[in-house]
């Protein structure tokens, strides 16, 4: 046998040529910079649908937090107070990261500037992650397979919608958090001494970036056999980060969250729950881990399955993932385990393992590999068809009737006044010394204060029966100045009397002011004084009066309507949770002003009709409030005068 003849017949198995990993060639080069433009568009599509939120006043009560103190600590309030919120500032979750970024106020001083930074934080991520699994493709195979490979990496990064809904949802130092992370791990992944500049940014951004870095410390432990004394430093300085917060008190934030796993410390577990006892509870009950985690299975494999699912598996990759699966599943109630921001690490890093797992599997199966990269590319565009349509509807929920009204306030209202605004539009008054969140059962007022209310406009928190009731106290006993009341959104001015510091919020009123809530058929009449108001039919066939909604457990009740009218009225109550009637009486011509009531037997509790995707290709969200949203309604065939001037809605004796 020759020596030729020899080599082939013991061949090495196949590899790929011989190339440094910062300098890809022909094919693979093009590749990755039409990679870039790829994402360079979506970044370009993030800046423009940040600009959209916030000229719609679509920014809630996360917004103003950080917009807030942003807003002061770039007019030299070094230590600013969470209005919307307890405490100081920084003992929200200690990130300090905001003292250095107020001063980008100064180059556009505009309140979409803090969006624009975290468009360009998450635009970071993705660029440095893209980066990192076409060097992993290129480092384990032939540059064709290389470039299949890194390709559908580039969509299973730029077609995750959960990306897009990271970026609508306000603002986090979340994403800040993750730009450094991914940084650092692809830069002690490959030997870079740069990757220690990406630590005090990353530790600057609070209490839960503490966490990834205790998890990229394990990922090097495990991962590095040469640098797991690096492991160690990094792990233990989030340690220690994390113990430093807890002592002052900087993790105010996190507090109240961390009763949220009090369930897995055991049925003992009370107000003084600990971290060791929480502990003790996950390692000696860990099948109510299991339990909870199973619970959870659709939001699970929502928040994995659009970057490939694969990934979870990578070396670099686990330990982080797990920490923020472990940190958003285990909570109670679904507020951290829906898609959304807190799970922003997971749609940035799960792509890049998922490569390298496709990449470790083509180097031995060609055509397994492939099939499978085919089916994750596939699956990856089922999320994005599914769930991109809900983008807008999810995240934009003000009018631009609406918005134009907002707008219209914010520039009368003085920058030194107090503003108090509906949750779901406060973000965008937050650009001033004092503001604050209208929600039961108190708000704080310093001064002439402002009160901006819009029920039924943005991502509102506060039932509908509350904002009304508010209204009606702003109007009546407050004898608040009503400035404007236009598109569902509402301004008075009120001057505190001497010594009050705070105004009742009412949180479950029997009252509902009509005059507030005209339907197509009637229009207000807000002459004279306060309880004179009331609702006048428009002669058209229709509801003179609706929308009077009360949040209520599902039980026996009793409806009141006064009114009056020269014919026959309709006065009705639906259960708007089912789209149900519930009760309706007829009454003909009234001889005055007359109070009309029914019983109401709301016994059936509706579930809410909300989007959850279909298929394999399902999440389940934060359900409204819950209770069953139930309505009155005044309706007239049309032609007759009516007037309807107060409702109720009461729980019926002996139930």
């Amino acid at each position: 046998m020759t020596a030729v003849s020899a080599a082939r017949g013991h061949r090495k198995p196949r590899a790929a040529p011989a190339r440094t990993l910062d300098q890809p060639a022909g094919v693979l080069l093009r590749v990755r910079r039409l990679g870039y433009l790829v994402l360079g568009l979506q970044v370009a599509g993030f800046l423009a649908w940040s600009v959209i939120l916030c000229d719609r006043y679509a920014l809630t009560i996360d917004f103003a937090e950080y917009q807030h103190a942003w807003y002061l600590i770039a007019h030299g309030v070094l230590d600013p107070v969470n209005s919307v919120g307890a405490g100081a500032f920084w003992q929200n979750h200690s990130e300090f990261i905001m003292w250095p970024l107020a001063l980008l106020y100064w180059a556009w001083p505009h309140q979409v500037t803090l969006l624009w930074i975290q468009d360009l934080a998450v635009a970071v991520a993705e660029f440095a992650a893209f980066t990192w699994l076409c060097e992993l493709a290129r480092h384990r195979l032939p540059d064709r397979d290389a470039v299949v490979l890194s390709a559908a990496g580039l969509i299973l990064l730029a077609a995750n919608p959960w990306i897009w809904w990271s970026v609508s949802f306000d603002f986090h130092t979340e994403a800040l958090a993750v730009a450094f992370t991914v940084l650092m791990a692809r830069d002690f992944a490959n030997h870079r001494r740069r990757a220690w500049l990406w630590l005090v940014p990353l530790l600057a951004c609070g209490d839960v970036a503490d966490t990834y870095l205790a998890g990229l410390g394990l990922a090097i432990m495990i991962a590095a056999r040469g640098a797991r004394l690096r492991g160690a430093i990094l792990l233990g300085v989030a340690i220690a980060a994390v113990g430093v917060i807890t002592l002052t008190h900087g993790n105010l934030g996190s507090a109240g969250a961390m009763h949220s796993y009090a369930y897995l410390a055991g049925p003992a577990a009370t107000a003084s729950l600990t971290t060791p006892a929480l502990a003790r509870g996950v390692v000696t009950h860990p099948l109510g881990v299991l339990r909870e985690l199973w619970s959870r299975r659709a939001d699970l494999w929502a928040n994995i399955a659009p970057s490939g699912a694969l990934g979870i598996g990578f070396v670099w990759v686990l330990p982080i993932t797990l920490v923020v699966l472990l940190e958003n599943e285990l909570g109670a109630g679904l507020l951290f385990a829906m898609p959304s921001f807190q799970s922003l690490a997971l749609y940035v890093l799960v792509p890049v393992g998922t490569i390298w797992a496709l990449a470790h599997l083509a180097a031995r199966h060609r055509r397994m590999a492939l099939a499978l990269t085919s089916l994750l590319v596939a699956q990856a565009i089922g999320w994005t068809a599914t769930w991109a349509p809900q983008t807008p509807g999810r995240w934009l929920k003000v009018s631009p009737a609406a918005a134009a009204t907002l707008a219209g306030i914010s520039a009368r209202i003085p920058p030194s006044a107090t503003v108090v605004t509906s949750e779901g539009v406060v973000g965008r008054f937050s650009s001033r010394a004092q503001v604050g969140a209208l929600e039961p059962p108190s708000v704080t007022v310093r001064g002439p204060t402002w009160f901006v209310v819009a029920p039924q406009v943005g991502i509102e928190v506060q039932s509908l029966a509350s904002s009304m009731a508010f209204i009606a106290e702003l109007a009546g006993p407050l004898h608040a100045t009503l400035l404007t009341h236009a598109s569902g959104v509402w301004a008075f001015r009120w001057v505190p009397p001497a010594g009050a510091h705070t105004v009742a919020v009412p949180a479950d009123p029997v009252s509902l002011p009509v005059w507030a809530s005209p339907g197509a058929a009637g229009r207000p009449v807000m002459t004279g004084q306060e309880p004179a108001w009331h609702v006048a039919a428009s002669g058209q066939r229709g509801y003179v009066s609706d929308g009077l909604e009360w949040l209520k457990p599902a039980g026996n009740y009793r409806a009141s309507v006064e009114l009056s009218s020269t014919g026959p009225v309709n006065v009705e109550v639906w259960n708007d949770t089912g789209d149900v009637l519930l009760s309706r009486r007829g009454v003909s011509a009234t001889a005055g002003t007359i109070t009309v009531r029914l019983p109401v037997a709301a016994t059936t509790a509706y579930l809410p009709g909300l989007y959850a995707g279909w298929g394999p290709f399902r999440a389940d969200f934060l359900p409204p409030p819950a209770g069953q949203r139930l309505e009155i309604r005044v309706w007239s065939p049309g032609g007759e005068t009516v007037n309807v001037y107060r409702a109720s809605l009461v729980t019926a004796a002996g139930d």
